[in-house]
């Protein structure tokens, strides 16, 4: 099939003003035409409704005029620079009068009408998308910030930082409420340095806090001309030097909400003479509650913890009294039993001497493995395998077990992670030993860059590793620490074949390690 070729002479339909004038109004996109001055020439009312004004208004206005003022003079720059029919694409930032930012990429031509040169130009509105795009990264952010192994005040810093990045807050803080009812600023980014601390001194003069107001009743509070008010109240004069240049026009205080419980707030600074629009509002109030699960789960984990630390303290006594006591005790009447043959029958004296001896040798594993318990820093001086090896003598000296040992090199953690990597092995071979009723205990560690391998095995009884773990307290607490150290536990046992268990943590050079946890010991 063949079509016509075009015919050079055929008259051309002349781009007239009208045309081009019937052209923006049609197009459901913002479409505009500007002269060599900036100057709005056309533009439809898709970009009238983009900038937020009238067509009437804009009609030989400064398009410049509507740019965001950081970068007028980049834009101005860029338009010098083109060729009077090139044609190209941009990023713009356009103001609208009521302060509200809008993120557009501004395509282009040159061409010639009615003797003068236009450039018609189309915006592409990017905000609502980057937006989104901003605020999922926020959250996801956010979540990962709640890892359990960073500190509360690193948590909320960070997401502190994530508000910033998704809104147009130059500033954003989360403040808790102590118990006498004071605030305490737990987490912060693009806050000057030291505001916090004159924020306290200010509070004591009596100046009014808007997050204490947000807590106090439960609601969003909207602080307008925030600097100069402050500025013009004596009580705030801790702060002056630190906010005297700072732009902020707007701050917006939410309350942190917890199921019902008021747990602090948290605070964004805006910039631009208007209240932040409500999608903004809300998304703070997504984050506000972000902060307070954080907060709360925090605290939580504080208290499980402690309860764990009263559950060891509670165990080491009963094992002061099942075996440290005894032994003494052995010691004692063999000794009693010594002396008695001394004045009747000397030559019988080996036995209960060797007694002594034996049991004195298991006293001082027993201690040492105790005190271990007792001063987990010792770690740091004798290393995770050193506290091990401490362990599993204090194991063969108290039940007489078979106990077979498997370690490579030192494993490169902080002593955080090698307190809790030893206390899950301390309860996997407490277990064994306690409860297996096995013959032979193995503790196999191995460590290299990308993996830390540690297993912990019995020929014991078993039981079944399927069910909820009923009675097994020990078992929740091990779960709840690699989960801590960004590992994973897994226990493989069932009745009459024994039990083994393995935590497996990303090595020094896992980009687990690096990349969630930021430790590499």
């Amino acid at each position: 099939m063949s079509s016509a070729a075009p015919d050079p002479e055929a008259p051309q339909l002349p781009l007239t003003g009208e045309i081009l004038q019937r052209l923006a109004a049609a197009a459901p996109v913002p479409l505009f035409a500007i002269d060599g001055d900036h100057r709005f020439v056309y533009l439809n009312a898709s970009t009238s409704e983009l900038i937020g004004c009238s067509v009437e208004s804009l009609t030989g206005a400064n398009l410049i005029d509507y740019i965001i003022p950081g970068e007028r003079a980049e834009v101005a720059s860029y338009f010098r620079s083109l060729a009077p029919e090139q044609a190209g694409h941009r990023e713009l930032g356009v103001l609208r009068p009521d302060g509200e930012r809008r993120e557009t990429q501004f395509s282009h031509i040159g061409l010639e009408l009615g003797g003068r040169q236009l450039r018609l130009g189309l915006l592409d509105d990017l905000t609502e998308s980057r937006r989104l795009r901003r605020e999922a990264t926020a959250f996801a952010n956010a979540a990962g910030r709640l890892a359990v192994n960073r500190t509360l005040n690193a948590m909320l810093d960070g997401l502190a930082q994530s508000v910033v990045e998704a809104t147009t807050a130059l500033a954003s803080a989360v403040y808790l409420q102590e118990r006498d009812g004071s605030l305490r600023q737990a987490g912060t980014f693009g806050l000057p340095e030291g505001y916090a601390e004159a924020m306290d001194e200010a509070a004591r003069l009596g100046a009014p806090r808007g997050s204490l107001r947000a807590i106090e009743s439960r609601a969003a509070v909207i602080e307008e001309d925030p600097v100069s008010k402050r500025l013009a109240d004596p009580r705030f004069r801790p702060v002056h030097d630190l906010i005297r240049d700072e732009p902020w026009s707007v701050a917006v205080y939410l309350p942190l909400v917890h199921q019902e419980k008021v747990v602090g707030a948290l605070a964004a600074f805006f910039a631009g003479g208007n209240r932040p629009p409500e999608r903004e509002i809300d998304f703070l109030r997504a984050m506000a509650n972000e902060a307070a699960f954080a907060v709360e789960y925090a605290r939580l984990l504080q208290a499980q913890r402690e309860n764990a630390a009263l559950e060891q303290r509670q165990r080491l006594a009963r094992e002061l009294h099942d075996s440290i006591s005894q032994t003494v005790y052995g010691i004692a009447l063999a000794a009693r039993t010594a002396r008695e043959l001394l004045q009747t029958d000397p030559a019988k004296l080996s036995e209960p001497l060797d007694m002594v001896l034996r049991l004195s040798e298991a006293a001082l594993a027993e201690m040492r493995a105790l005190i271990f318990e007792l001063r987990p820093e010792a770690l740091d001086r004798e290393g995770l395998i050193g506290a091990l090896k401490h362990h599993t003598a204090a194991l063969r000296a108290r039940h007489g077990l078979r106990v077979e040992e498997a370690f490579s090199a030192e494993p490169m953690l902080s002593l955080e992670d090698k307190q809790g990597l030893y206390r899950i092995a301390q309860e996997a071979l407490h277990n064994a030993a306690r409860h297996s009723r096995a013959g032979t205990i193995g503790v196999r560690l191995v460590s290299d860059r990308s993996e830390i391998y540690l297993e912990v095995w019995d020929d014991g009884i078993g039981f079944d590793a399927a069910g909820a773990y009923p009675g097994h307290l020990g078992l929740h607490t091990m779960q709840e620490r690699a989960t801590e150290l960004g590992g994973e536990l897994q226990i493989d046992s069932r009745p009459s074949i024994g039990t083994r268990v393995r935590v497996v943590l990303p090595g020094v050079g896992s980009p687990k390690r690096t990349g969630s946890t930021g430790r590499t010991g």
